[in-house]
């Protein structure tokens, strides 16, 4: 219960990155006891969305550009052993249905906010393909952590549009044929693509924070 209300607190951004937490908030919030509202925020912290401040106790983790390079370390390990197993296991009706995606989502370049939509279902198609409910469960977790740090899509680029529906193609060919080899090989591109996109939105946020932050105040 102490996870979930949590989790849920993040995700709906009532709880923002910086923020602090205990266990005797939680455990005042919700009414419960402090054991389990403290192995509650255990997992939590255990899942990358909560960290340790040396000052300020638990807090609301942030994502820097060192901890996005693990993020995406840790996608390329499991998007890309789902693609793989999504090319062995993946039904006529699944292809079928992931091919009518990619001509789908070719008409919502223009549209980024329903390709991003879009993008979620054609991934989460491509998980229960895969057959396998514990790498579906590890993805899960770093959505999680991604909409706890309020990330901007990457999709917000045009060029990363063109780019992703490229990609998806391949990946829908790999599959369709059941090469497992070529679905893997097409996944480590799509994820690493994804990254090179995460960095430089990143970057171009943090230069114009600063930009805004050395601004005149308005008179």
């Amino acid at each position: 219960m102490a996870y979930q209300a949590v989790l849920e607190a993040i995700r709906a951004n009532q709880m923002k990155p910086g923020d602090r937490v205990s266990e005797y908030m939680v455990a005042d919030w919700l009414k419960i006891s402090r054991t389990p509202a403290r192995e509650g925020l255990r997992r939590l912290e255990s899942e990358g969305l909560l960290t340790s401040h040396p000052r300020r106790g638990l807090v609301v983790a942030t994502l820097d550009e060192a901890a996005i390079y693990e993020l995406y370390s840790a996608r390329e390990v499991l998007e890309s052993t789902v693609a793989a197993l999504a090319a062995r296991f993946a039904t006529d009706a699944e292809t079928s249905r992931l091919i009518h995606m990619v001509e789908i989502e070719a008409t919502l370049t223009d549209m980024p906010d329903k390709m991003v939509e879009h993008n979620r279902a054609f991934h989460q198609l491509i998980s229960e393909a895969a057959r396998n409910r514990y790498l579906v469960k590890f993805l899960q977790m770093i959505f999680d952590t991604s909409v706890a740090h309020r990330q901007v899509s990457t999709l917000v680029n045009v060029e990363r549009r063109h780019e992703v529906l490229i990609q998806h193609r391949a990946l829908v060919d790999a599959i369709e044929r059941h090469d497992e080899d070529a679905a893997r090989a097409a996944a480590l591109t799509h994820v690493r693509g994804a990254l090179r996109a995460r960095v430089a939105l990143q970057r171009s946020e943090v230069t114009q924070n600063s930009t805004s932050a050395e601004a005149p105040l308005p008179l």
